[in-house]
Formats: structure tokens, sequence, C-alpha cells
């Protein structure tokens, strides 16, 4: 996070912007400003003559978003915030403003759901297109998590990712469960595809045309995966409950799964509800690998956080 705050870094950055400004036709009106800086990225904006631009950093764990946008630019330019520039080596990418976020109702959430199931029907068979995306696929989430159980036990106590060894001796009794679910998913029909994995209204911009679908722009948690286990997020947001709780069960969560399996219809209806168990569980895994990626490259007890996240949280619910 220093780093991101430091003047080396801020030189480095504004001379990269200005020449991607310049191959536009553009300039900078002022220096970039700080708009948030987390250890899992830093995003600045770039005041321009009509306008601002973002330029965001990116922890080498999710440094292939501005990749990935790029790529799904070229797949599916409507549903995506489509990068101006990306400098691969440094994990940067500089982004036009979108315009405002989805509105957090009922309304922007069924729509953000739906446009977000049009999305990965758009990118299945693609997986050549997307080689920058991290997998997790449900065919190989189990020993991934049983390495993680073991992984995560032999860490000291006061690191945030410890598992207790009491809790790990239920994770692996609970692991047969785990895998009998993922063989649900593979057997499901649905074919692997994009996993945004943090669909909520805060990460995507509204279409100025009601015609045209709502626009990620922050893809950072993202998978290749099963489809259904975007579920995960989007159904603890929609119900205004924790990440880490169990999986809601209200009048609009009901909604909204309906509303995003219409896009699969090769789901059977009494289907529905065990193949949205069973990929509770996969997103709850991909939760947990996506702290992993981020966590690795950085020393948690020096994170400027009130709490540092609970890997072990999402493993547990995963098995659970």
């Amino acid at each position: 996070m220093a780093t991101w705050r430091s003047a080396p870094f801020r030189a480095r950055a504004t001379a990269w912007v200005d020449e991607v400004l310049a191959a536009r036709g553009e300039r900078r009106t002022g220096p970039l400003t700080e708009v948030k800086v987390r250890f899992w990225a830093a995003v600045h904006a770039v005041p321009l003559r009509d306008g601002t631009a973002y330029l965001k950093a990116g922890n080498p764990g999710q440094a292939f978003e501005g990749e990935l946008l790029l790529a799904l630019g070229r797949l599916a330019p409507e549903h995506v915030v489509v990068p101006w520039a990306v400098l691969p080596s440094e994990g940067w990418w500089l982004l036009p403003d979108g315009g405002p976020p989805v509105e957090r109702s009922e309304a922007g959430w069924l729509r953000l759901v739906g446009d977000a199931a049009d999305l990965q029907r758009r990118c299945e068979g693609s997986r050549d297109r997307l080689g920058m995306l991290p997998a997790l696929e449900a065919a190989g989430a189990t020993d991934w998590l049983a390495g993680t159980v073991e992984g995560l036990t032999a860490r000291p106590g006061t690191d945030a990712r410890h598992l207790d060894p009491a809790v790990a001796a239920g994770a692996r009794s609970a692991l047969p469960r785990f895998r009998r679910a993922m063989e649900r998913l593979d057997a499901s029909g649905v074919p692997g595809t994009l996993q945004p994995n943090d669909v909520h209204p805060g990460n995507a911009c509204a279409p100025q045309d009601p015609d045209r679908p709502c626009r990620a722009f922050d893809l950072g948690d993202a998978f290749w995966s099963h489809p259904w286990a975007v579920l995960h997020r989007a159904l603890r947001g929609a119900a205004a409950v924790p990440l880490e709780a169990p999986l809601p069960d209200t009048t609009l969560t009901r909604r909204l799964v309906d509303a995003y399996a219409e896009r699969w219809p090769e789901v059977a209806r009494r289907d529905r509800l065990a193949l949205v168990e069973a990929a509770d569980r996969l997103g709850a895994a991909q939760r947990a690998a996506s702290w992993v990626r981020l966590l690795d490259p950085v020393d948690p007890a020096r994170l400027d956080l009130p709490t540092p996240p609970r890997v072990a949280d999402f493993v547990a619910q995963a098995l659970a």
C-alpha cells in the first residue's frame, strides 16, 4: 500500500498515463489524485478536459484484471467498461468514466444478475481468449480445498489465514460432502465460463439506454468456473447479509435465482435449488481462493485493516 502512495509510483504512473492520453489526443488538466488505496488495488482519478479517467493498479494476485477487461472488450464490449490501455508488466490499466453505478434497489439487483448471466453465456467456449483468467472449476475444487485446509492449518496462529486444528479436522470430514456437491455441478450440463465472483451494484455502471446492459468494471476476483457460483456473492449482497452468512432465502433472493436461471434453460426448474446450493459451496471456495491469491504477495500482519480477511471463514462456509 505504501508503494502506491509513494512519489516514485506517482511519477512513473503519471508518465504512463500521459503517454496513453497523448496517443488519444487527450491531456491531463491536473495531477493524479487518490480515490482509494487498499492492499488489493489502488485507484487514482485523472482529470481531463471533458471528464475523468481512472488509473487502477492491482495487487499481483489480481494483476490480470486489466487484460481480462480488455479481452472482454473484444468479446462482449457492451458488458464491460473497456480500458483505454493496459500495462501488464506493472499491473496497471486506465479506464474511462463509465458513468454512475447500478442503483442499489430490487430492480437494480434483478437487472445486474440477469446481465451477469448474459455476459457469462457470451463467454462460453472462449477459454482460449480468456487465458489470463485463473480457473477454479468444480472438478478440481475438492483437491484445492483439501490442500488449502492443510496449508492453513500449518500457518501460525497469529496469521489471518490460520485454521484451528480442531476446525481443520471437521473440515476434512466434510470434504466428501463437498465433493458430491461438485459432482452435481459437473453433471449439470452447464458449461464453464466467466465467474465474475463479485457481482454487486458498486462494481458495475448503470446503462444510460434501458435496452443496453450494465457494464462491469471490477473483475479482480473472477475465475473461469461453473457460472452459477456467481450467486454466492449476489444473493448475500441483495439480502444485505455478510458474505460469511448462510445462504439467504428471501422474496428478493428467490426472484434473483429465477431471473438468473431463466438464462439457463438446460437446467430444469426442479433442479434449480439443488444447483444453487452446490454452486454456493463452490462460490465460498472461490472467495477463499481469491483472498489466498491476494494475501500471498503481502505480509498480513502489516496490513492496514481493522480485521484482516479470514480465508478460514470461507473454507468453513464451503464445507458447512
